[in-house]
């Protein structure tokens, strides 16, 4: 028998060492709920998670920008909806003024409303814009993380005819040719972004979930490490105790 080298206690108390180690770590995950809680746990795995998630943050950018970029072509539209209307009047006014029962005197009310008409349409094109900026234009939208092909471009610019007192029909004609490519332009825009939110959104789901099964603990399993390690913790420790006494049979020989 031996008693300056305890075997049996060091390999208790290294055990103990282990499983306590083991005890703290399932805790930390428990507690924290990330099975990547620290960097030690798992380096690939935290490097592939921390790209996942600045993708999904990347994404919802992308989402916010989209429903934006929508704001602002509704923006527009109402501004084109409101001049298409005024030329609409105008030309109902041009109609009006070459009937030929339209005296001179008519006919210059006619054309004082038709130029004031014009007047308004510029303005309404002048002020219609989105924090600043003009929603009339060539308009882009990144609605992506993808810096290759992640943006698209909106064209709702459009030329604002002069129409007044010696305007003909066909003047009007053009002008509401113009507005209303404008507006076709817009609403394809529109019909594009929707879809690009739905997309996005339902991409960053996918991300997340991609980045779940990495970071994110499985607490059932985790539960079940942990009871297993608390156990042999408790279990080292009482052999650590056992081996201390067994030392204590020495005794015996010097009695």
């Amino acid at each position: 028998m031996r008693i300056n080298t305890n075997v049996g206690a060091l390999t208790a108390s290294r055990n103990s060492f282990v499983n306590n180690m083991a005890t703290e770590n399932s805790m930390r995950k428990l507690s924290s709920g990330l099975r990547i809680s620290r960097a030690a746990d798992d380096a690939a795995g935290l490097a592939i998670a921390n790209k996942l998630r600045t993708q999904s943050r990347s994404l919802n950018q992308a989402a916010a920008n989209s429903e934006q970029g929508n704001a602002m072509l509704q923006i527009a539209e109402g501004a084109a909806q409101t001049i298409q209307r005024i030329i609409e009047r105008q030309k109902e006014l041009i109609t009006q003024k070459l009937n030929g029962t339209s005296s001179s005197a008519t006919s210059t009310t006619i054309n004082s409303e038709i130029t004031t008409l014009q007047s308004e349409a510029a303005r309404v094109k002048a002020d219609a814009n989105f924090q600043g900026t003009s929603v009339f234009g060539t308009l882009t939208f990144q609605v992506s993380d993808n810096s290759t092909n992640g943006s698209f471009s909106v064209t709702s610019e459009f030329t604002l005819s002069t129409l007044g007192g010696s305007s003909s029909l066909t003047d009007a004609d053009s002008a509401l040719d113009a507005i209303n490519g404008s507006l076709a332009a817009i609403g394809a825009g529109q019909n594009r972004l929707d879809y690009t939110v739905q997309n996005l959104k339902s991409a960053v789901v996918n991300v997340r979930a991609a980045e779940s099964t990495i970071r994110d603990v499985d607490m059932a399993e985790e539960m079940a490490s942990f009871t297993r390690n608390n156990i042999l913790s408790q279990a080292a420790q009482a052999m650590l105790s056992q081996a201390n006494q067994g030392s204590q049979g020495v005794l015996q020989l010097l009695r």
